[in-house]
C-alpha cells in the first residue's frame, strides 16, 4: 500500500451534498450537536460515577481492554475504507462496525472486556459532538486518526439530525407556528426519552429522585410531528424537500418503539438493516452473473 499525502492525514471537513444540503451521516447540524454534546456529558457523568466502584486491578483491566479494542478498529477502520466502504451501502458498512457490540446480548467475553468496549464507545460520544463527526460513535477515534472521515456511517442521533433538517426547510405557507410548535415537541422529547434516563440512573440522582424512571409513553408525543411532517411530504411536490420530510417522518416514527432504550435498541435497528441491505444487493448481484436458460 503506497503511502498518503501529509495533507491526506489531517481530519477534512465532510463534503455536503448538492445544494448545500448537509449529508446524514456526515454532517452534523447545530441542534443534532447539542443534543449530542448534553448526551455525552451525562454518559460521563455516568460512567465515572459507575467506574468509580471498581477495585483498582479490574480498572486496569479495563483500560488495557479499552487500548485493545480501539486498537482493533482502527485498523479494521483503516482496511475497510480502503477495501470496502465505497462499494457497500451506509447501512452495511455500519453493521460490519457495530457488530462487536453483540458482545453484551451474547454474554461472549470477561466482564472488562465488556467494560472496555463501553469506555471505547463512550469516548466516541464525546468525540463526535466535539470533532463535528455525524457518523457511527464506534468508527469517530479510527476516523480521525485516519483522517478519513468521508464515509458516510450511521448512529442513532442521525434520526434527531433528520427531524432538525426537516424543519429547518420551511413551509413558509403562514403555517410556521404549527411548525414550530412540532420542531420543539421534537427536542423535548429527545431530551426527555434520550437524556434524561441515563441521568436517573446516576446514583446521586437515582437516590434523590426515589428511583423515578421515565415513562415509555413519552415516546408517543412524536406522533405529532411525525403526521405533521407526513402531512407535508403527502402534500408538497416532488422534490428535495418532500424527500426530507418524508425520511424525517418515517424515521421519527421508528424510534418510537425504541422508547428509553437508546442507542441500544436502535443500533439493533441499524445492524438488522445492514444485514438484510447486505443479503438483497448480493442476490440482485448473483441474479445478474446467472445466464439465463431458454
Amino acid at each position: 500500500m503506497t503511502s498518503e499525502p501529509r495533507a491526506a492525514v489531517r481530519p477534512r471537513r465532510p463534503v455536503p451534498v448538492p445544494g448545500g444540503r448537509p449529508t446524514v451521516g456526515l454532517d452534523m447540524p447545530p441542534a443534532g450537536r447539542a443534543l449530542r454534546l448534553l448526551f455525552a456529558a451525562v454518559a460521563v457523568w455516568y460512567r465515572v460515577d459507575r467506574d468509580s466502584r471498581f477495585d483498582g486491578a479490574y480498572f486496569l483491566r479495563t483500560v488495557l481492554c479499552f487500548l485493545l479494542v480501539a486498537a482493533v478498529y482502527t485498523a479494521a477502520y483503516r482496511l475497510l475504507s480502503a477495501l470496502v466502504l465505497d462499494r457497500v451501502s451506509p447501512w452495511t458498512g455500519t453493521a460490519l462496525f457495530l457488530l462487536p457490540s453483540l458482545l453484551y446480548p451474547l454474554d461472549l467475553g470477561p466482564s472488562a472486556l465488556h467494560d472496555g468496549l463501553g469506555l471505547y464507545t463512550l469516548l466516541g460520544f464525546v468525540l463526535c459532538p466535539l470533532a463535528r463527526y455525524a457518523g457511527a460513535e464506534v468508527t469517530a477515534l479510527p476516523a480521525l486518526l485516519t483522517g478519513r472521515r468521508g464515509h458516510r456511517l450511521y448512529s442513532p442521533f442521525n434520526i434527531a439530525d433528520r427531524a432538525e433538517l426537516a424543519f429547518r426547510t420551511s413551509p413558509g405557507d403562514g403555517r410556521r407556528p404549527w411548525w414550530a410548535l412540532c420542531a420543539v415537541v421534537t427536542g423535548c422529547y429527545f431530551v426527555a426519552v434520550w437524556v434524561v434516563p441515563l441521568l436517573l440512573v446516576i446514583s446521586p440522582v437515582e437516590d434523590a429522585v426515589d428511583g423515578y424512571e421515565a415513562p415509555m409513553w413519552w415516546a408517543l408525543v412524536l406522533l405529532l410531528p411525525v403526521t405533521c411532517l407526513a402531512l407535508r411530504a403527502r402534500r408538497s411536490a416532488p422534490g428535495p424537500d418532500r424527500r426530507t420530510w418524508g425520511l424525517a417522518a418515517l424515521f421519527l416514527l421508528c424510534a418510537i418503539p425504541a422508547g428509553t432504550n437508546v442507542p441500544d435498541m436502535l443500533w439493533g435497528g441499524i445492524m438488522l438493516i445492514g444485514i438484510v441491505t447486505a443479503v438483497v444487493r448480493g442476490v440482485r448481484r448473483l441474479r445478474r452473473r446467472t445466464p439465463t436458460t431458454g
